[in-house]
């Protein structure tokens, strides 16, 4: 009989984000949980075409292994697509590409986060990469943010050389708060200065006329996290770093490891950026997504007055305080077909159990009242 060895291994937690999306597979009629985009904006013809253009222009070479760092057809797009929607000037080959954004944070924590080293976030940030940091035995450390986005005069009395910052300064998850110009050009500068790293996670600028130009639009030092997730579909999988000279050559080498990042999509994307797709879903998402959180924040105002934590600006986010535990409270809603995503582990400092994070991403618009206005009744069923 063979004996099995005991092997200790990390403890992996479920993300409140994947534990909610479970609730979403059937019979949700509001979904405010969903991160994806909305369904309608998804240009699946354009996907289609692309796909069908590829598999014919390529043939089977679009189903081979891809090479370290994305194609290099793929990179030079990505990189005119950065100075024309962005503001961001950058070379093709500081663009490594990767498997979404979650796989782009996965690589930079694995070469920069080392145990005990320092990692100031939003407090509260997107558990998801709150997540990879811990993993790695990085020591995160949750900083106040306010409307104006994270308090760096806060940072700047603390940070050192060899730190590194982790930040949403755009349209962030879960608040919908943009960093202020002073709160930006503080961070940049006492970078500068001292030595530490800026890692910045952009997936929302893109999709608002609101939000200002990204931090490394502004200096080169800052390791600049980007995605085609909220513009062309989650499911293509393709994100991207633009990464200083010297992390560079690191992270090609640390891509190839996984090679996770598929030919296949990553030539989709490629015809899709060469057309029009993006210019047209652009033009409509930006007005929809503005005219979906507004009516979520005065749904709010009216059903839940008190309950809003940060005044958002932009992307799929509001911050809530409901009262009462959740995730108990989830467990209620999701019968009656409405999902959220608890928040609880979003923070860092503290634990509100009463937190919820609603998304305006996948739920259709003339859905969004009626929903703050059930979850309202159903807060009070409980109090």
């Amino acid at each position: 009989m063979r004996v099995l060895l005991m092997v200790k291994l990390p403890r992996v937690d479920w993300s409140p984000v994947e534990l909610a999306s479970r609730l979403t597979k059937s019979g949700v009629t509001y979904n405010f949980a969903s991160g994806s985009p909305d369904p309608s904006l998804i240009p699946v013809t354009d996907i289609e075409e692309a796909a069908e253009s590829v598999l014919g222009e390529y043939g089977s070479s679009a189903l081979s292994y891809p090479g370290a760092g994305g194609l290099r057809e793929l990179r030079v797009e990505v990189s005119r697509y950065l100075r024309r929607y962005l503001g961001i000037n950058a070379n093709w080959r500081s663009i490594v590409v990767t498997s979404g954004a979650q796989h782009a944070i996965k690589l930079l924590t694995q070469l920069l986060v080392k145990r005990s080293v320092r990692v100031y976030v939003e407090d509260p940030t997107f558990y998801e990469t709150l997540a990879p940091f811990r993993f790695q035995g990085g020591r995160v450390i949750g900083m106040p943010i306010t409307n104006e986005g994270m308090l760096v005069n806060e940072v700047v009395k603390v940070i050192k050389e060899g730190d590194i910052v982790y930040t949403i300064p755009n349209c962030h998850n879960p608040t919908g708060v943009c960093m202020s110009e002073d709160n930006r050009r503080m961070l940049i500068e006492t970078a500068e200065e001292r030595g530490f790293l800026i890692i910045e996670d952009d997936p929302y600028t893109v999709l608002s006329l609101k939000a200002p130009r990204p931090l490394r639009s502004v200096s080169s030092n800052v390791i600049y996290v980007g995605t085609f997730s909220k513009v062309l579909g989650p499911g293509l999988r393709i994100g991207f770093i633009v990464a200083p000279n010297w992390l560079r050559g690191h992270l090609e080498r640390l891509e190839q490891h996984d090679f996770s990042t598929s030919t296949l999509t990553q030539l989709i994307v490629y015809k899709l950026l060469r057309s029009n797709a993006v210019d047209k879903v652009l033009s409509k998402a930006r007005g929809i997504y503005e005219e979906k959180l507004k009516i979520l924040v005065n749904a709010l105002d009216e059903y839940m007055p008190n309950a809003l934590q940060f005044k958002p600006v932009c992307g799929f986010y509001a911050l809530v305080r409901l009262g009462v535990d959740a995730e108990r409270l989830l467990r209620a809603t999701a019968k009656v077909g409405l999902t959220y995503v608890p928040a609880g582990r979003f923070f860092i400092n503290s634990s509100f159990r009463d937190a919820a994070r609603l998304s305006i991403g996948a739920i259709k618009v003339e859905r969004i009242k009626e929903g703050v206005k059930l979850l309202s009744g159903l807060i009070k069923g409980m109090g």
